[in-house]
């Protein structure tokens, strides 16, 4: 079978087509990144390295790092020893090179010993 270059030409550009769209139901499909940071984990990881060892803190840097414009949401407890116990974190995750203005830190975790984390993509409402 021979194509014309006006053949060859629509070919192309319907694969181009089906190529962002396949692309477009990915990303749109794509779940956001989560994790959980429990107290006993926070008490064992008193620095970078180890809190970057930490299940899922890694991947969620990472994923933020994607994207500039994406946030880090930290639900943490309320109280007190929440808000000084997110704010540790915080400062742990500017350590690492995430900027301050990337995260966003909202009471209510739910459980006294859990700091949730989750990356918010650009556009996406906070909780």
């Amino acid at each position: 079978m021979i194509l014309s270059n006006t053949g060859k030409t629509a070919t192309k550009l319907a694969a181009q087509f089906v190529m962002i769209a396949l692309l477009a139901v990915n990303t749109a499909g794509a779940m956001p990144v989560e994790t959980e940071l429990h107290a006993e984990q926070w008490e064992l990881s008193r620095n970078g390295e180890s809190l970057l060892g930490t299940d899922g803190i890694a991947e969620v840097v990472k994923d933020w790092s994607s994207d500039n414009r994406q946030k880090i949401e930290l639900q943490y407890p309320g109280g007190e020893e929440g808000e000084l116990w997110v704010h540790q974190l915080m400062d742990w995750l500017v350590s690492l090179g995430v900027p301050s203005t990337s995260m966003v830190a909202v009471p209510g975790s739910g459980q006294g010993d859990i700091i949730r984390l989750r990356v918010i993509r650009s556009g996406e409402k906070f909780r």
